[in-house]
This record gives C-alpha cells, sequence and structure tokens, in this order.
C-alpha cells in the first residue's frame, strides 16, 4: 500500500515537475529578425553597398534537424556540438552601385553595379562565452538577383533618381559562400548600478566564388543583461551575431547595451570587385587586400522583442573610391 502511495506521488510529481522542466528549455525560443543596412541610415550617400535586407529565423536551443546535428558532429576546425545548438534559415538582398548613378556606361574604374539575392543556411554552437556559427549562402549574382528592380522601383516610390547603368551590372553567377566564426566573450568588471562590460574577440573567414577572405575583430559593451546575446544579427561580411536572444522576463524584461567594435579582413576575392569568375564583365583594377569596419550602436530588448542600430564606418575598397563608406544597419528581432 504504501509502495502504492510512493507511486501515485511520484506520478503527480512528475505531471507538475514536467511542465516545469519544458518550461525551462523553452527560455531561449527562436528568433524572426528584420534586418535593413543602408548608406542613407549612414551619411545620405547612394554608393558601394547601397542597400542590404535579410530575414532570418533561428531556431530555440537544441531545436534542430538531425541531418544538421549529425553535420555538426563532423565539422573538424569548429566545436559546432556544444551545449545550446540551433540552426537558421534566412533570406537576404544586398545591392551594389557606383559613385555616378547618371551615366548610362559607368566609370570603368569605379565598382561596377551588382545585385546578389541567397539563401542561408546557419547552424550556430554555444557553450557559456564561446560561440561557433557555420553559415552557407546560395543565391544568384546578376540581372537574375533584381537589384534593378528592387533599386530603381523604389526610387520611383520615393521620387529620387533612377540609376542609368544597370545594364552594365555584373553577369548572372550562382554564387556560393561557406562561412566559419568563433566568438569568444570574456566579461569584465561589474559597474555600479549594476551595469555589466564584457570584450568579445572573434575569427573567422569565408570561401567562395562570391567572396573569399579571412577576418577578426574586437568588440567592447556596457550596460544591462549582457547575457542576451553575443550581439544583434548583421549582414555578412560584418561581424554578425547569431540572430538569437534570450527575451525580457516577468522580474526583469528590460536589458540592452552600447557597443563600439573595430574588425578587418584581408580579403583574397571580392566578386563585387572582382567581377565575375567564370565570365568576363565590369570590375575594379585596384581593389585593397585588407579592409577594416570601425562601428558602434546600441541594442535594447523589451520582453520578447530586440531593436538594434549599428553606424558602421568601413574603409575603401578600392584606389579609386573617393571616400570611406558610411552605413546603418537596423534589424528588429522577435522571440516567439
Amino acid at each position: 500500500m504504501l509502495i502504492q502511495k510512493c507511486s501515485r506521488v511520484a506520478l503527480v510529481a512528475t505531471l507538475f515537475i514536467a511542465p516545469l522542466v519544458h518550461a525551462q528549455e523553452v527560455e531561449k525560443p527562436a528568433v524572426l529578425s528584420v534586418t535593413v543596412e543602408n548608406d542613407k541610415f549612414g551619411g545620405g550617400t547612394d554608393r558601394n553597398y547601397s542597400n542590404g535586407l535579410r530575414i532570418e529565423r533561428v531556431s530555440g536551443a537544441d531545436e534542430i534537424f538531425p541531418a544538421l546535428e549529425w553535420v555538426a558532429d563532423r565539422i573538424p576546425f569548429l566545436d559546432l556540438k556544444r551545449q545550446e545548438l540551433r540552426q537558421g534559415f534566412a533570406l537576404s538582398h544586398v545591392i551594389f552601385t557606383p559613385e555616378d548613378k547618371t551615366l548610362a556606361v559607368p566609370d570603368p574604374a569605379d565598382r561596377p553595379y551588382a545585385g546578389w539575392l541567397y539563401a542561408s543556411g546557419t547552424i550556430v554552437g554555444t557553450n557559456g562565452n564561446t560561440q561557433d556559427t557555420l553559415q552557407v549562402n546560395l543565391g544568384i549574382v546578376g540581372p537574375s538577383a533584381g537589384g534593378e528592380f528592387v533599386q530603381n522601383n523604389f526610387h520611383r516610390v520615393i521620387g529620387a533618381a533612377e540609376a542609368q547603368g544597370w545594364t552594365s551590372q555584373l553577369k548572372d553567377e550562382p554564387g556560393v559562400e561557406i562561412i566559419v566564426q568563433r566568438l569568444y566573450r570574456f566579461p569584465g568588471p561589474t559597474l555600479p548600478l549594476g551595469v555589466e562590460t564584457d570584450l568579445g574577440f572573434d575569427v573567422g573567414g569565408a570561401l567562395g566564388n562570391v567572396r573569399t577572405y579571412a577576418s577578426s575583430g574586437l568588440t567592447a559593451r556596457i550596460g544591462w543583461d549582457l547575457d542576451s546575446s553575443f550581439g544583434p544579427p548583421r549582414i555578412r561580411p560584418a561581424l554578425s551575431g547569431a540572430g538569437e536572444f534570450i527575451p525580457g522576463t516577468d522580474e526583469n524584461p528590460m536589458g540592452g547595451y552600447f557597443f563600439v567594435g573595430v574588425a578587418g579582413r584581408a580579403v583574397g576575392r571580392d566578386m563585387f570587385l572582382d567581377g565575375n569568375l567564370f565570365r568576363d564583365s565590369p570590375r575594379v583594377e585596384d581593389r585593397k587586400t585588407y579592409v577594416g569596419d570601425l562601428q558602434a550602436g546600441l541594442a535594447v530588448h523589451y520582453r520578447q522583442v530586440q531593436l538594434a542600430f549599428t553606424y558602421v564606418n568601413r574603409t575603401e575598397e578600392f584606389d579609386a573610391q573617393i571616400t570611406p563608406q558610411r552605413f546603418g544597419a537596423f534589424s528588429i528581432s522577435v522571440a516567439r
């Protein structure tokens, strides 16, 4: 009789405890993000990296397809099999234009017109203060990417002049990028009023016919609830967070931080400057090997919503470029 009573108590306890355990597991839910990058946000220009749009969904913690988990176990240069594993899928579109868009035949010394439409698959492994990311981008560069359609139709809507030289854009070519990144986070001292600090160090690179580069950078943050994420989402080659964040709770619904960072890339190939790999196309003859980004911004989250803005100053990418590239990145992320 006593054993039966104990069994019943254990069963009831299990029924009550199981939902609590599940609730703990879903404290890190899936996140849907929309990121817009535009040089109008940075310096009011409309040249070089003109616009970028990315829509991404990152799964909740440990919600990953078995096939991707199998891949994560076998990547030799990344430790993706960590305590927390996520998968992400995204659709992105970016546009590049030269300095003078009134010319029907663009200046051959300037950056060529180009559009890049691609889908991304991402695996993210996190363990404490270390995060590894593997991302594969597949898409199309050229007229089929719809760069002319997007830019000129948007210009018609806002009453701006249309770009005249899209007939000289890069040719259609399938694009592939394989991107790896390891990000280390080093917590710093806690300041008065509970203000937290940390320093992030990243190293990574990309391999493909679109871009090939090696990169590294440092980012310092100051604010509250820094454990909520490794950083806001961005469009690569910029240093990008994994697109996830831990939403606020009833006890601590809000957090946010200021950040400043510097990153450098050694570029082996950039299709948007070097031109098509498999076809003859416009290109620049004086691309720079080393490019640097200086960025600063703010990220704020309240319960399930995070807003972030980043201002970026990117050094000249080819000798004929008149000034550094300045643009802004805005993102909104919703955890659900």
